[in-house]
This record gives C-alpha cells, sequence and structure tokens, in this order.
C-alpha cells in the first residue's frame, strides 16, 4: 500500500480498554477530609501514633539522593525482613504497597475467564484484582462477615485458579484460625493459588492465630503479602511486601516495575523494622484502646464485631441514631469514620483506633447522639 491509498478503518475506532476493567467498583464511601487542623481522620486504618523516629530520620536522610533510582533497595530490604522475621530473603518482594503485590499476583496467574474465590464480605477490592485481568470473581458465603472454609471450598470449581483472602480481615476485623487456613490450604487442588493478605498480622492476639510463613514454607502454593502502612506508621511512603516459594516469587518479580521501591522506603522500611519497641508500643497501646472503644459502644447499643486488627467494624441497627445518621453527626463534629459501599455494610460503620485523645474525643460524641 502506497502512502497516498487509503486506510480502511473499522466502524468502530474508539480505543477500548479490556472488558473486565468496566466491572471495577468503588468500595467505600469517599468523605472530603478537608484542611481543617482538627479534623479526626479514624477512617483509612493508618497508625494513629505515626512511624518510629528512626525511620523518620532515615527518610530525612535520603532526601540528599533523590536524583538516583533505588537500584539495591529490594534486595537490601527483603534482607531486613528476612532478619527481623526470621525468613527467607531470597522468598521476599518488595513492591509499591501490598495492594501492588496482590494486583501483580493477579496479573501473572489470572488468565481471561479464570475464577478467583473470595469470601463475599472481605476485603472489598478483591474482586477488582480478577476484573483487571478479565477473570472472574466468585463470592463464597461467609458466616456473620467471617470468612467460611467450607463455603470457600464449595465455590471452587476446575476453572478455580486462585482464593484470596485477608486474614485478619478489612473491613470486618474478623480472622481465621491457622488449622482453618491449613484445612482450607489442604483441600485446594495444587494448581490452585491460595492468597492471604497478612496486613494486620502485627495485630493479631487470638490463640488460634497463625502467621502463615510456615505453610509457605512447606508449600508450593502459597504466598502472604504484608505491609509497612499498618504497625509501622508509612502508608505515605507505600512500602510493601511478598513472601512466596521462589518460583512464585520469581514471577512477581518480573512483572513489577524496574525499580519497585523508592529510595526514602526502602531506607524509612529498613530502621523501623529495626525499632522492635515501637512495635510493641502501637500494638499493646492499640489494643488496649481497642478494647476500652468496643467496651465504651456496647453501652450504646452498638454491637462490635471481634477485631484482630487496629480498626473495629460497629453495627448500628440496634442503636439510637443508624449508622448514616452517626455518620453525619460525627462529621459534623469533625470526625471522620469509615462507610462502606456494599450493601451488606448499610447499618455499620468502621473505625480506626486513634490516640487516647483522639478516642476520647469520638467516644464523647457518640454518647451525646447515642445516650437514650
Amino acid at each position: 500500500m502506497t502512502a497516498k491509498e487509503k486506510i480502511s478503518w473499522p466502524e468502530e475506532t474508539e480505543v477500548q480498554a479490556r472488558p473486565g476493567i468496566a466491572r471495577i467498583k468503588g468500595h467505600m464511601v469517599a468523605v472530603d477530609v478537608g484542611d481543617a487542623a482538627d479534623i479526626i481522620d479514624i477512617s483509612s486504618n493508618e497508625n494513629a501514633f505515626g512511624p518510629s523516629p528512626g525511620a523518620v530520620a532515615a527518610a530525612q536522610r535520603s532526601l540528599a539522593n533523590l536524583e538516583r533510582y533505588c537500584v539495591n533497595g529490594p534486595r537490601d530490604l527483603a534482607q531486613a525482613i528476612a532478619g527481623a522475621f526470621d525468613l527467607n530473603a531470597d522468598w521476599v518482594v518488595c513492591g509499591h504497597g501490598s495492594d501492588d503485590l496482590l494486583s501483580r499476583v493477579a496479573r501473572a496467574y489470572l488468565a481471561p475467564g479464570d475464577e478467583l474465590v473470595y469470601s463475599r464480605h472481605g476485603y472489598q477490592k478483591i474482586p477488582n484484582y480478577a476484573h483487571a485481568a478479565d477473570a472472574i470473581p466468585v463470592a463464597a458465603s461467609d458466616r456473620a462477615f467471617r470468612a467460611d472454609v467450607g463455603a470457600i471450598l464449595e465455590a471452587v470449581s476446575p476453572r478455580t485458579r486462585m482464593v484470596m483472602l485477608a486474614n485478619p480481615d478489612n473491613p470486618t476485623g474478623t480472622h481465621l484460625s491457622g488449622e482453618e487456613v491449613r484445612a482450607l490450604h489442604r483441600a485446594l487442588p495444587s494448581n490452585v493459588l491460595l492468597v492471604l493478605d497478612s496486613a494486620y498480622l502485627e495485630y493479631a492476639d487470638a490463640p488460634d492465630f497463625e502467621d502463615p510463613a510456615a505453610l509457605i514454607h512447606d508449600s508450593q502454593n502459597v504466598v502472604m503479602t504484608r505491609t509497612f502502612s499498618k504497625v509501622f506508621g508509612l502508608a505515605s511512603l507505600r512500602l510493601g511486601w511478598l513472601y512466596a516459594p521462589p518460583a512464585i516469587a520469581q514471577v512477581v518479580r518480573k512483572v513489577g516495575a524496574t525499580f519497585p521501591i523508592s529510595g526514602t522506603a526502602t531506607l524509612a522500611g529498613i530502621a523501623a523494622l529495626g525499632e522492635r519497641d515501637r512495635w510493641g508500643f502501637v500494638v499493646s497501646e492499640t489494643r488496649r484502646l481497642r478494647e476500652r472503644f468496643v467496651a465504651e459502644l456496647s453501652q450504646l447499643n452498638v454491637t462490635c464485631y471481634p477485631s484482630q486488627t487496629n480498626f473495629v467494624l460497629a453495627d448500628f441497627r440496634a442503636a439510637a441514631l443508624s449508622a448514616v445518621e452517626t455518620d453525619a453527626a460525627l462529621q459534623e463534629s469533625g470526625i471522620l469514620a469509615r462507610r462502606m459501599s456494599a450493601p451488606a455494610f448499610a447499618d455499620c460503620l468502621r473505625f480506626t483506633i486513634g490516640t487516647e485523645p483522639e478516642m476520647n474525643k469520638v467516644i464523647a460524641r457518640l454518647r451525646s447522639v447515642l445516650a437514650q
């Protein structure tokens, strides 16, 4: 064809994304935080106590090298993670938050038409990982917002390639025991990947909860993701990691960015790992304030789901005001909780545990609007 010949274009010339993208939905009700200094934002499950002093200092030092790519960051951080948690550094993959790593796993292991099984009222973003790959999310029923192993296994079909769960879960705060996770894994076909998002692992203190690292060491089809956004207080730096058998870890590395983490995030993360006293303070203080908050809500006829995280999911069906009305009253006082978009959570609000002064103000406001 010469340059003068007319090109015959198809009738439809609009650029089209892959079909699954159109099915992606938001999973939270957005709230404008605003610029007011007195806002109490307990909506996003952040660490209210902030990062460790060492992490802040390390981040500040990194500013002297902003012109450089962080070439060795994933290796250096993986070694620090392995040392802190007694893991194998070669099995660690670092990324731009655990969300990045969950997305990579789905992208690498799901083909169009494959099925991803998840717990219906668990982490609400999981279906979107499937949609982005033109895979099919399959929701398994749960029991009182707690994942049901039997229902998950019933949902598994010959087209299933992945089961993805958050444990402890979000937005519910509930958890599966170590034995339940192992039973689930034993019953899965060997060609199905079990993905466990363990973002809140450090907060879990239930006697039957287990770190999934041992299961990963004993298996070829289990991975977990972890984050520096919660107990380490580095949410703004978007830093996470994945632990998986070497073959899977290598695949996940391949589909990542060339330099997947920044120098600032790397240095801050390594420093945070070394300040164990800080971890202990954040965890113990969060648990103390969480239990106190749950007790206060019970006095106001608000039911809380058992939580193994740094937040509480509260049900307002028996309270003096509905969840929507309570949320509006809180916002009038500059307090931002979280509402979820799924209809099943219409009667609920999720409260991240803040500092003690913040939680005192939240409790006082709830008393003023809910006390009968």
